[in-house]
């Protein structure tokens, strides 16, 4: 379905916004801003995550950068309850400008500290914990990586959908997740885990639902 992961979600960091038209427009219109080779290629992501979602539930998306997600959904799924959290600010405000309808719905917070009076039926991460921009060395990426998988868990109402990397040759920084390690992992946390291998050799999703 994809090609390597590692050309799908570079996550690297955008351009800061500037006085420059040039940049502006590059912070709101550019799949590369939010870490894609090309449009194409992001909306193929989204449609990988969204696969394992049911029609008609409302979304919250961790890592949400300028809220992209939703523009996809609306396309070609139709209207959607999203709501997406980064602390990215240049991101969120370019989102906020490009999305007027979802405007306060897009949250520049560190997704530890939302509220957790905010609960969607689905929880998704695409690709956000594939390199780390937190500042914390004093815990390692697995450890950081359940914290996330826990704080979603906690904000979903139906399941949880996250896209990872793996493998030996990823380069730009990305992180290799071991899939069997975190299977294990959120089997004995909360059961009722899947975990797919199929959607590329340098990737996988992994999938949880509440019962």
């Amino acid at each position: 379905m994809l090609d390597k992961i590692k050309k799908i979600i570079k996550k690297e960091e955008p351009k800061k916004k500037s006085d420059n038209i040039d940049d502006i427009s590059y912070l709101e219109n550019s799949s590369e801003a939010v870490g894609y080779d090309n449009r194409e290629i992001q909306w193929n992501v989204y449609r990988t995550v969204l696969q394992y979602i049911p029609e008609q539930v409302s979304i919250l998306d961790f890592g949400c950068g300028r809220g992209d997600l939703y523009s996809m959904h609306k396309s070609e799924y139709g209207d959607v309850d999203y709501m997406g959290v980064d602390f990215n600010e240049p991101l969120i405000t370019a989102g906020k400008k490009i999305y007027p309808d979802i405007s306060d719905k897009l949250i520049l917070s560190d997704w530890s500290k939302l509220s957790r009076d905010i609960i969607k039926d689905w929880c998704v991460n695409v690709g956000s914990n594939n390199l780390r921009y937190d500042t914390n060395l004093n815990i390692d990426n697995f450890t950081y990586t359940c914290k996330t998988l826990e704080v979603m868990y906690r904000h979903a109402k139906d399941g949880i959908v996250a896209l990872f990397t793996s493998g030996t040759n990823l380069g730009n920084g990305l992180i290799s997740h071991d899939g069997g390690k975190l299977f294990n992992w959120a089997q004995n946390k909360f059961g009722n885990v899947i975990l797919d291998h199929s959607i590329a050799e340098d990737g996988f999703c992994l999938i949880i639902k509440k019962i």
